[in-house]
């Protein structure tokens, strides 16, 4: 569901809060790219560094060109917990076997559109949960690639959920 879907309410909810995990992916995105020029690359993260804070709800993802055979290469601790994945990523299993079903869509869509944009692609939307709530994300992903032509890319990007009606988990 589009942002313009939703009810009046939740669209003040997805909007409220400033610095949101998503927002703050693109920012860093946007500093890394100023300071390197277009020549982001998956190489240029500090792997060390994953393991921090800022980490906690991003993802690093192995785009194959059937999108539902891709990898999540990395995930964060906070995200882990969200979709109660292990602790470390299983790159032998597709994205679409460990995601929750209710994401696949948000997923598969981002990727793609990531994949095809030299900017960052931002969503947000609601879902139905399995239990009928209703669960409000917000996402942003991030093409990691020197070449668009290549036949694999990899795709940074920041994840967060929330049940209607509690706040976002590690908002500021």
């Amino acid at each position: 569901m589009r942002k313009a879907d939703l009810p009046a309410a939740a669209s003040e909810l997805l909007t409220a809060r400033e610095r949101r995990e998503s927002e703050k992916l693109v920012t860093d995105w946007e500093q890394e790219k100023r300071s390197l020029g277009d020549a982001l690359a998956l190489m240029t993260l500090d792997v060390s560094a994953m393991s921090g804070p800022k980490w906690a709800h991003r993802f690093v993802i192995a785009v194959r060109p059937v999108v539902e055979d891709s990898s999540l290469l990395f995930y964060g601790p906070r995200l882990a917990s969200l979709w109660e994945l292990p602790e470390t990523p299983d790159h032998s299993i597709p994205m679409t076997a460990q995601l929750p079903t209710r994401y696949l869509p948000v997923f598969t869509k981002g990727c793609i559109a990531a994949i095809l944009s030299s900017v960052a692609v931002r969503m947000q939307g609601a879902v139905e949960r399995d239990d009928g709530e209703q669960e409000l994300y917000r996402a942003a992903f991030v093409r990691l690639s020197l070449d668009s032509n290549r036949v694999q890319h990899f795709v940074l990007g920041a994840f967060n959920c929330r049940v209607a009606g509690t706040p976002f988990a590690g908002s500021a």
